[in-house]
């Protein structure tokens, strides 16, 4: 049960958004003389329950849990001039459960286009959703997403889109260790039907002994015939706490939309884990990957020394509403390293000597209510196997709203 002192501490922190973002929907651009001066005013507020039964996978002591969060938030777009521009976030969010509250600036930045002939610049607080959020998301699923504070370089190098940054982590859990992030980002069109992207990453920690370089590419296309296909690899070095770090993974997914809006598709993800060798670091970290997209819905595993084999099923009902079936079979690609779970990516010992995590079955449904509110409902069932230390299923379910304005 919620109690009274936190739903009086969140119904406080809503009435001042909705108070904050009521004229948000009616405000107009605002023209000035010849140039432009357009100041948008928007908002979302997010409204979450979730239950679990036999929640702690890691211990196996079983026990359930429910949460309900809120997040609310408030932006500010403005176009100064054709040059100038920028943005500004504010949000709330509550989780009555764990009687979390938080109130930050999310984002707050400035845009000089054109500064340096064709070079772009940005500076502030900024948030990062590069590629497909398999390396790099703000993780828009988490009350507390991720930003950063710093700069970043935007310009074209002939066909391809070039940006650098370099930043210190101000939200979310990139900030839990002082993140330091830096990276090239480049992006290009081989043709109509195919993406290509390069990216080479960077992050410390703090005054830990941690550097770590990421070195990747996404390419994606469609084939003629209508199979949609995404190809993901990367690559650590580096070093962590006196260790040298050597590590990859990869992916490759197809989907394939069939007649009367059918879908079916397929993944084959894996994450590298430690060998028996005690002197480097062989384990993937995935960086800020968006854990709720990736791995199960439910968020039990970690894309780190993971074998992850899936198969997808959706039908788009109409234009409103597709219903998903998601099967995941998860197994660790090391059987010398740990299992890890979750979005902090937990370590926990394997239970015995089979490489088997679990298996998830997601099945959830994604609808638009009206032009600016939608709805995300459903659950998973994970069934450990051997590695975890209990066999009894984990039952997760959800309701999520989502209004925009």
């Amino acid at each position: 049960m919620m109690s009274a002192i936190i739903k009086d501490h969140m119904l406080r922190n809503l009435a001042l958004f909705l108070l904050l973002a009521a004229p948000a929907a009616a405000q107009e651009p605002v023209l000035h003389g010849t140039d432009s001066n357009d100041l948008t005013l928007g908002g979302e507020l997010l409204f979450r329950g979730e239950f679990r039964d036999n929640a702690n996978q890691a211990t196996g002591l079983g026990g359930s849990t429910d949460a309900f969060l809120t997040r609310a938030s408030v932006g500010l777009d403005f176009d100064v001039h054709r040059y100038f521009g920028g943005y500004m976030e504010f949000f709330a969010a509550v989780e009555a459960s764990g009687e979390t509250d938080t109130q930050d600036l999310q984002q707050l930045y400035l845009d000089f286009e054109q500064l340096f002939g064709d070079y772009d610049l940005r500076v502030g607080r900024m948030q990062f959703d590069l590629g497909d959020g398999r390396i790099v998301s703000s993780n828009p699923w988490l009350l507390d997403r991720n930003s950063f504070d710093g700069l970043q370089l935007g310009t074209d190098v002939g066909r391809w889109d070039l940006n650098l940054w370099h930043t210190k982590s101000a939200n979310g859990p990139s900030d839990m260790l002082n993140d330091n992030f830096s990276g090239i980002w480049m992006e290009t069109a081989l043709d109509e039907h195919e993406d290509l992207e390069l990216f080479i990453l960077r992050r410390a920690r703090g005054n830990l002994d941690f550097e770590e370089y990421t070195l990747g590419l996404r390419w994606a296309g469609e084939t003629r015939n209508g199979l949609n296909w995404n190809l993901f690899g990367a690559f650590q070095d580096g070093r962590d706490a006196g260790l040298e770090v050597l590590a990859y993974a990869f992916a490759a997914t197809v989907k394939k939309k069939l007649d009367y809006g059918h879908g079916i598709g397929a993944e084959f993800a894996l994450a590298q884990g430690n060998d028996s060798k005690a002197s480097d670091r062989k384990r993937f970290d995935p960086v800020y990957i968006d854990q709720h997209k990736y791995n199960g819905r439910a968020d039990v595993v970690a894309f780190s020394n993971l074998i992850d084999l899936s198969v997808f099923y959706w039908l788009d009902w109409n234009e409103r509403w597709s219903f998903h079936t998601d099967l995941h079979d998860f197994s660790r690609q090391s059987d010398s390293d740990s299992v890890y779970l979750g979005s902090s990516v937990t370590a926990v010992a394997p239970a015995s000597t089979s490489a088997g995590i679990g298996r998830e079955l997601d099945i959830y449904c994604e609808g638009v209510l009206s032009e600016s509110l939608t709805l995300d409902f459903g659950g998973a069932i994970f069934s450990p196997q051997a590695s975890l230390p209990h066999d009894e299923e984990q039952l997760w379910l959800y309701l999520q709203f989502v209004l925009n304005f």
